[in-house]
């Protein structure tokens, strides 16, 4: 019987820890439909500018593409993208150190110098968020 009453406590716990997290929708706006893939990834404070972030992969279309990020637990997180044109899986920097490649960042319009997570952080409720960040391509081709 005490087996039972561990085993029904652990599936209760599973059960409230999973409902605590939620959806992450980050509509990408101002997207061109240029040959590659966006690599989107969401991190948190740990995961910021390291390995470990949530990424996907998504095709750009012309207007706008939504990236959704699952089950993710409430807390403070950072958003970062770039348009892969050229499929190498590294972000191309022209000779002054800016992107050459389409990019975004959550908070981006803040920034006064490099990306840190402080400015770039938002807030995802245990019931997830919905989140615009535009795509700011490089104006000469």
């Amino acid at each position: 019987m005490k087996a039972i009453g561990i085993g029904l406590a652990a599936t209760v716990l599973l059960a409230a820890g999973a409902a605590r997290a939620g959806d992450v929708e980050i509509r990408l706006t101002g997207v061109q439909a240029r040959p590659g893939q966006i690599e989107a990834t969401l991190t948190d404070k740990e995961t910021f500018m390291r390995p470990g972030g949530r990424t996907q992969m998504v095709s750009p279309a012309d207007g706008e593409v939504v990236v959704r990020f699952a089950d993710v637990p409430p807390g403070d997180y950072a958003f970062m993208a770039y348009h892969d044109e050229n499929g190498d899986g590294d972000m191309q920097f022209g000779p002054t150190g800016m992107p050459s490649e389409g990019w975004a960042l959550s908070n981006a319009e803040r920034l006064m110098g490099p990306p840190d997570f402080e400015t770039m952080k938002f807030t995802v409720p245990a019931d997830g968020t919905s989140v615009t960040v535009a795509v700011i391509y490089p104006s000469a081709r």
